[in-house]
């Protein structure tokens, strides 16, 4: 499943870091990175929202020390860089879970 994270969050940040392009590719990269990563790693059932929770935690302390120490946002206090972080961190919660989910149900109609 380690893999499986890393692999998700590398789809994430990739599509986050190229100019222009992140405009339209990090909103759907969350559900890309959760199909790709759950088709490398075999995930099923309840593992699906372990998945989820662990890309969203691995992807929070970057963006928290993203809108801390750049003003991407302007300068922020620390409790909106905080808010910011935990519904982004949600959003990728949602968008891999949904994402895994779709690889699980439709692997499941092939059998």
């Amino acid at each position: 499943m380690l893999i499986a994270v890393s692999v998700s969050f590398l789809i994430i940040m990739v599509s986050a870091a190229i100019p222009i392009v992140h405009f339209f590719a990090f909103p759907i990269s969350p559900f890309l990175s959760g199909f790709i990563g759950a088709s490398i790693g075999d995930i099923k059932d309840e593992k699906i929202i372990y998945f989820g929770i662990l890309c969203a935690l691995i992807l929070f302390l970057p963006l928290l020390l993203l809108l801390e120490l750049t003003d991407v946002f302007g300068n922020p206090r620390w409790y909106y860089s905080l808010a910011i972080s935990l519904l982004l961190s949600g959003y990728v919660w949602f968008g891999v879970t949904i994402g895994a989910l779709i690889k699980f149900w439709s692997s499941n109609r092939d059998d």
